[in-house]
């Protein structure tokens, strides 16, 4: 999957959808989604009410893409992640793995506690969910492929056992944020059958 998210997301629309995207993510980061209108994006971006509704029929649809463009950025963090690891160390792996973790859920990123708050807790479970799904499915083409081919699969149902982990994995983390690295390491390897292969 050696596509660039980032190109992908700019080839999907012209510049005023996008501009639309940028704009409501960022009010939605300042004043909580829920708080939010129409007018209050189409202000941002300087057009008429009547031209956001060109773009998109209503708020929620802007949230679907707002969340799509936040997941197109964390799959092109991921990427990075599978392009940069080191064929075979799955320990070196693992302890990058928990590293990207703690920085999609650190304070400004939609994994942390502040994109519940303000009545957007239905639109961080979509979020989740949607995230979960297209993560689970990247991890399985990619970087399981290439763990079965040196090693065999130690599980069965891969992507149900990465939606489940990573789902847990951020409420885990979000919720608490002093939990060791060590301990994140050894919850992902359990859950995947590979303590083995981790120091």
């Amino acid at each position: 999957m050696g596509e660039n998210f980032e190109e992908r997301r700019i080839t999907r629309g012209d510049a005023r959808r996008e501009a639309i995207v940028r704009a409501a993510r960022k009010i939605c980061l300042e004043k909580g989604f829920s708080k939010i209108t129409v007018s209050d994006i189409a202000g941002e971006v300087g057009m008429t009410r009547s031209l956001f509704y060109h773009y998109f029929p209503d708020k929620d649809a802007v949230a679907d893409a707002v969340l799509d463009d936040v997941i197109d950025e964390i799959l092109n963090r991921l990427d990075q992640w599978n392009h940069a690891r080191e064929v075979g160390n799955v320990n070196k792996a693992m302890d990058d793995m928990v590293h990207l973790i703690r920085s999609l859920i650190a304070d400004e990123s939609p994994f942390s506690n502040r994109m519940i708050q303000d009545g957007n807790a239905g639109l961080y479970i979509r979020f989740i969910d949607r995230a979960a799904d297209r993560i689970a499915d990247y991890i399985a083409q990619t970087t399981v492929r290439d763990f079965e081919q040196l090693h065999g699969l130690p599980i069965t149902n891969v992507h149900e056992t990465f939606f489940t982990l990573i789902v847990g994995l951020i409420s885990l983390v979000r919720s608490h944020p002093a939990i060791a690295d060590s301990t994140i390491k050894q919850v992902m390897a359990q859950t995947l059958h590979i303590e083995g292969y981790i120091a």
